[in-house]
C-alpha cells in the first residue's frame, strides 16, 4: 500500500512539473516581445527557485532577465538584465549541466546575443550536448521542440 502511494505522489507531482513547465514555455514564447511577458517570468521563476531552488527554474529567471535587457530603454540597465541574466543562466548550468532545457535555454540566448558582448562561447557544445542527449528526454514536447530548433 505504502508503494502505490508513494508511485501515486510521484506521478501527480511528475504531471504537475510538467504542467508548470507548460506556462514558463508559454511565457518563453512571448517574452522576448512583451516586457509584461517577461516581468510575470521573472517574478513566478523567482518564486519557484526560492522555493524549489531548482536549477531549472534559475534558468526561466536568467532568461526573463535577458528578455527585460531587450525591452529596457537605458543602456546602463540593458547591461544590468544582460549581466544578471547571464551570471544566472551560468549558476544554474554549474548546478546542473544535463538539464536539457537550461542548455537550449543557454544556446538560443547565445545564438541572439550581440557578438559584441561576448557571450557566445558554448554555442558548439550546446548544440552537439543537445543533438546527441535529446533523445534521452521523456519530456516530448522538449524532444521536438530541441529538434525543430537543431533542424534535426
Amino acid at each position: 500500500m505504502k508503494r502505490i502511494t508513494l508511485l501515486l505522489l510521484l506521478l501527480i507531482s511528475n504531471l504537475m512539473f510538467s504542467q508548470n513547465l507548460t506556462e514558463y514555455r508559454a511565457l518563453l514564447k512571448t517574452g522576448g516581445n512583451s516586457e509584461k511577458s517577461a516581468k510575470m517570468l521573472i517574478e513566478k521563476s523567482s518564486t519557484d527557485y526560492k522555493n524549489s531552488k531548482e536549477p531549472i527554474y534559475e534558468g526561466f529567471l536568467a532568461v526573463g532577465k535577458f528578455f527585460m535587457a531587450k525591452h529596457a530603454f537605458n543602456p546602463l540597465k540593458k547591461m544590468s538584465y544582460f549581466n544578471e541574466g547571464k551570471q544566472l543562466m551560468e549558476k544554474s548550468l554549474k548546478s546542473d549541466p544535463r538539464n536539457l532545457e537550461v542548455r537550449l535555454m543557454r544556446l538560443i540566448t547565445q545564438e541572439s546575443a550581440p557578438a559584441i558582448l561576448g557571450y557566445n562561447k558554448e554555442i558548439k557544445d550546446d548544440r552537439n550536448f543537445l543533438a546527441k542527449e535529446y533523445k534521452n528526454t521523456n519530456d516530448e514536447d522538449l524532444k521536438l521542440y530541441i529538434k525543430d530548433y537543431l533542424k534535426l
